[in-house]
């Protein structure tokens, strides 16, 4: 065990030394640059673009050719062959109306991409400050247990005097040996939250993190915020855009529709008379008209939108409703975080001045070593308050800058 505490302490070193700071926002930076979700997400906004100049065009033109199998006489010739082309056109406005629907389809996707990146950021700054509060432990049980390795060689002292007894000795080697086990502990919890934290980033899993000296809850500014910008409330906002260019789209497709076209009849020169016209070729104009007459396609599409528009009434309210208490218990955490944090600051305060209080009594008379290890243990306690204060107050900072922002 001694072994591998070592190894991995002297890995750790190694990569702080030789590894480049960096800040929070460097690591945002990082995670933003190579995170693949928001890469995918953008892709697809960038594909419902490019669909955009798919539609919005005419149809193909029809062209058909036939030879006659049986080749019909007129007066002036046999029919050969046939010929014919065909173009049809939408009505008016048609193919603007095709053209808006798909844009506003495609403008809903980009908030797809910014809350990927809300929640990506998110991600990475709970987890940055998961690291800070594994970091600070860290010093914390290492400084105790140098606390308590001088409390011992003074018990030892005192014990060769007769002013202390093996229990005395005994109760803070136990206490030492807690204080080893939770250490290793941690460091193992450390590692792998520094893991975890480089795949979020997307990088390569032992690049060691480098986390800041001290964070305090006087640093974070409380900002009026609203979850009116957020992006799955503007989703929704837009999605309403799309449905009143779909109710135009669905009128647009109703009308009628037109075609043009042109036959052409390559006819046989009769060998047998001589007659005007004699093998003249047959060319035939057309025009078409589509009428949706017997088919209710149409009601029922204008029908569905509506019905769709209701139920984005209702997302919209049950998507508001969950981000204001999102917010709420965010604002919540934040202030129990904080009352925690001076709470247990205070505490840390008295308690080392009991600590103080005691020492000095040792230099006139014995040390109560079950006394002030008690009063230790109590600061300890208290000093871990105080880290986890601060790291659930800059989470839920995150979190709320992550709903209001």
């Amino acid at each position: 065990m001694k072994t591998k505490y070592i190894y991995i302490t002297s890995l750790t070193m190694f990569a702080f030394c030789f590894g480049k700071a960096q800040t929070l926002q460097d690591y945002l930076n990082i995670a933003k640059t190579n995170s693949s979700e928001i890469e995918e997400k953008h892709l697809e906004h960038l594909l419902s673009k490019e669909q955009v100049n798919e539609v919005g065009n005419i149809d193909g033109t029809y062209i058909s050719v036939g030879p006659f199998l049986s080749t019909p006489e007129t007066r002036v010739g046999a029919q050969i062959i046939k010929l014919g082309i065909e173009q049809q056109l939408p009505w008016f406005g048609a193919l603007n109306a095709k053209k808006s629907y798909a844009e506003a389809i495609s403008e809903t996707m980009q908030f797809d991409v910014n809350l990927a990146e809300r929640e990506l950021l998110y991600q990475v700054k709970s987890l940055y400050y998961e690291l800070y509060q594994k970091y600070k432990t860290e010093k914390i049980l290492k400084d105790t247990q140098q606390i308590l390795t001088t409390y011992e060689n003074m018990a030892l002292s005192a014990l060769e005097n007769n002013k202390a007894t093996m229990s005395d000795v005994l109760k803070i080697k136990i206490q030492k040996n807690e204080l080893h086990s939770k250490i290793f502990k941690n460091l193992n919890e450390k590692e792998a939250l520094n893991k975890n934290f480089n795949r979020l980033l997307q990088q390569e899993i032992n690049i060691q993190i480098v986390i800041a000296d001290s964070l305090s809850v006087l640093d974070i500014l409380i900002e009026d915020g609203s979850i009116n910008k957020h992006p799955s409330l503007l989703k929704i906002d837009t999605y309403n855009q799309v449905y009143l260019t779909e109710v135009n789209l669905i009128e647009k497709d109703k009308l009628p529709k037109l075609a043009f076209g042109l036959d052409y009849v390559l006819v046989e020169e009769r060998q047998d008379l001589k007659l005007n016209d004699n093998g003249k070729d047959i060319i035939m104009p057309k025009v078409g008209l589509t009428i949706p007459i017997f088919t209710k396609e149409y009601t029922s599409k204008a029908i569905q939108v509506k019905i769709k528009q209701e139920v984005l009434l209702s997302k919209k309210e049950s998507q508001r409703k969950q981000l204001e208490i999102a917010l709420q218990t965010s604002i919540l955490e934040l202030d129990n975080a904080i009352l925690n944090v001076v709470a247990a600051q205070k505490n840390i305060v008295e308690t080392q001045l009991a600590i103080d209080v005691d020492l000095k009594g040792y230099e006139t008379g014995i040390l109560n070593y079950d006394k002030i290890l008690n009063l230790q243990l109590q600061k300890i306690k208290f000093q871990l308050m105080e880290i986890e204060g601060v790291k659930n107050a800059f989470i839920a900072k995150s979190k709320m800058k992550y709903l209001t922002n």
